[in-house]
């Protein structure tokens, strides 16, 4: 029988290892790719996995047993990225930074029927991952939470503590980054 979020974390409060171990394995590959998809990096993505889990398993004891435990993990995955790009770019946040190349839009490409057309779109989904990498750090992480968390403009803004004017300008530089990019690289027009 599955143990359901609420009650991991019921058997964490209570300092049960099984508990701990449960969470972990439950939701270890999910904030892995979040830290990849925002960090661009293995390493980076590693390390900031294992700060995330320790910053969860202190936080538990203050997490509302009654909210959804995803989209709580979630924040705490993308203020630990955040933090790290922070410290490790600090001009990253500035709009006056030259802008980088793409998006990894994993979510949006489908499967497809014909063969032809599900190479291309695995060519064009290379692409774009290898384009993502480019990015400045905060237009790959608003672009990643607004194209693969499905987070709206206003929980992107609260989530990295940056105006709404500020997230809607790193989306639609980072949108025509992309469409540039592809089209003059690779000749896609999209």
């Amino acid at each position: 029988m599955a143990v359901d979020d609420k009650q991991l974390i019921l058997w964490c409060r209570e300092g049960r290892e099984e508990g701990f171990r449960q969470l972990l394995g439950r939701y270890e590959q999910y904030i892995y790719s979040l830290c990849y998809r925002l960090t661009g990096n293995r390493e980076d993505a590693l390390d900031l996995t294992q700060e995330t889990f320790i910053k969860v398993l202190n936080g538990l004891k203050g997490f509302q047993a009654n909210r959804s435990f995803k989209p709580w993990l979630r924040q705490v995955t993308v203020n630990a990225c955040y933090n790290f790009l922070r410290r490790r770019d600090p001009e990253g946040v500035s709009l006056e930074k030259p802008m980088g190349d793409g998006l990894a839009l994993s979510d949006v490409l489908q499967a497809v029927d014909d063969p032809a057309r599900e190479v291309e779109w695995r060519d064009t989904r290379r692409l774009l991952t290898a384009a993502m990498r480019e990015l400045p750090p905060m237009q790959r992480m608003v672009l990643v939470l607004r194209h693969q968390e499905d987070m709206s403009y206003q929980e992107i803004a609260t989530a990295t503590s940056l105006p709404l004017g500020t997230v809607r300008t790193h989306l639609f530089r980072g949108r025509e980054r992309l469409r540039r990019e592809m089209v003059l690289q690779y000749g896609w027009e999209g």
